[in-house]
């Protein structure tokens, strides 16, 4: 049963334990949370840099054809500060949409390391990109055509990747994401990349366009699963397309070829995700599988994989285990009419922590009592969470007897908590704080009711 219990699988760097209190790195959690309130976002840095140089050292040793190249997603932790961090460790950046791509730009994101991926980009978009040099992700014809046009109007070239869509209905595999339903065909019909009649159309005419250039492929498929399997069938579906459009562009060979988007987090609690109750393998069996599968199939279709840069989009696999959230316990309610039942009524909710609330089967995050660990378990509660919502957080988990003031710390919610969190009950967003051995600093500062309305407006005629 997963628990408040202090285990080795979850006290890993950077949170550690000193005395009854929960540190990440050397600060204190307790404190944090009384000197910056809470409900409250902690990121570790040294853990996020530590990150980025496992997954770059990981695939570099198991693919070296050509170099490697994380393009780690913004939407992952949107906060300027944080991809700050990820430019300072050199990484690329992949981007959705016109407010992403300011984020990445202020956190001093130039050139090739910023990849604008996404659907549906308008002209805009795709001027505002050109104009800072970065590379565009195609995911349609339109795409092509406004790329052509604004590249033409701004005197340049517009590097393009083709977002492609791999055919992957002769494996038999059902989605981690979507019990009942097979990763070949959620792979077909979720929206992102180009169908591929659309693809074949585009790769005909590309050589026409005379302000594109054509730099290589982008084949993310999400997180369907963490099976080697899947990883081996996605890559050798991706260059067998690549392959039939090289033959439309003339014997065209891609420059990069970026594979994913999709891969867990590394101890995959991710609460968007349905299955996670199987083993989830270790980094180096994905750098592995990629590496040398892309190596056999770029073979086996006629390509020289010789100076091919890999690309890889990381996403909650470097972000995850950065961060946790702390709340503290407001008030306690008890039942002993007819049962034993207890609840822990905390300062965070549902909206918080991308997640929902009726978590029954199993808690939205793990979690420590951050200033009472090692104490002994001593009663069963449900954690909920304040907003109107049923808010169970956890359901009937062990934990110390709890107190008003004390403090839970939900771990690995470095990944999709923040940018998911809403206004749900006109409540305000929590802050960030970004922590550096003992040094900590907001670096997203927390919503006050003012800001959940500075919104709104009213007509003249509201007040008649």
């Amino acid at each position: 049963m997963r628990s408040s219990l202090v285990t080795d699988e979850l006290l890993r760097a950077p949170l550690s334990m000193r005395g009854e209190r929960l540190f990440i790195e050397d600060c204190d959690t307790f404190k944090l949370a009384e000197q910056f309130g809470t409900p409250l976002y902690v990121v570790s840095e040294s853990r996020l840099r530590h990150n980025v140089r496992h997954w770059r050292q990981t695939f570099a040793a198991c693919w070296q054809d050509g170099p490697v190249r994380l393009y780690p997603s913004l939407k992952a932790n949107p906060v300027t500060a944080i991809r700050q961090v990820l430019t300072a460790e050199d990484t690329g950046c992949d981007i959705f949409g016109p407010g992403e791509l300011e984020c990445a730009i202020r956190a001093g994101v130039r050139g090739d390391d910023l990849s604008v991926n996404g659907s549906v980009k308008n002209r805009a978009l795709i001027r505002k990109a050109l104009e800072h040099d970065a590379r565009i992700v195609l995911d349609s014809p339109r795409e092509l055509d406004l790329c052509d046009q604004e590249a033409a109007r701004l005197g340049t070239k517009a590097r393009v990747l083709l977002r492609m869509k791999p055919d992957l209905r002769s494996l038999d595999l059902e989605s981690d994401f979507a019990p009942g339903l097979q990763v070949g065909y959620l792979t077909r019909i979720i929206k992102y990349g180009i169908p591929t009649t659309e693809l074949r159309g585009m790769a005909a005419r590309i050589k026409d366009c005379a302000h594109v250039d054509p730099v290589g492929v982008h084949v993310h498929m999400g997180r369907h699963s963490k099976r080697p399997l899947l990883w081996d069938a996605w890559v050798r579906a991706a260059i067998a397309l690549t392959r039939e459009i090289s033959e439309l562009m003339g014997g065209w060979t891609p420059r990069c070829i970026d594979v994913g988007g999709g891969f867990p987090s590394p101890l995959d609690r991710d609460p968007d995700v349905a299955v996670v109750d199987y083993e989830t393998p270790k980094l180096e069996v994905f750098a592995h599988t990629v590496a040398h599968t892309l190596r056999a199939a770029l073979l086996d279709h006629g390509f020289d994989p010789e100076g091919i840069r890999l690309e890889l989009e990381p996403g909650r696999g470097i972000h995850a285990d950065t961060g946790i959230h702390l709340s503290s316990v407001r008030n306690i309610k008890q039942e002993n009419t007819g049962m034993d039942y207890r609840w822990a009524e905390i300062d965070t909710a549902e909206t918080f922590l991308d997640g929902h609330g009726f978590n029954l089967e199993r808690p939205v995050y793990d979690y420590f009592i951050a200033n009472k660990m090692g104490q002994d378990n001593a009663a069963l509660y449900d954690i909920v969470g304040q907003t109107c919502n049923a808010e169970i957080l956890t359901h009937r988990l062990p934990a110390p007897i709890l107190e008003r003031g004390d403090l839970v710390a939900f771990l690995n919610t470095g990944a999709y908590g923040e940018p998911s969190a809403s206004n749900f009950n006109a409540l305000p967003r929590p802050g960030m704080v970004l922590v550096s051995g003992a040094m900590a600093a907001m670096v997203r500062r927390a919503e006050t009711v003012e800001d959940v309305f500075v919104r709104d407006t009213l007509p003249d005629w509201a007040s008649d």
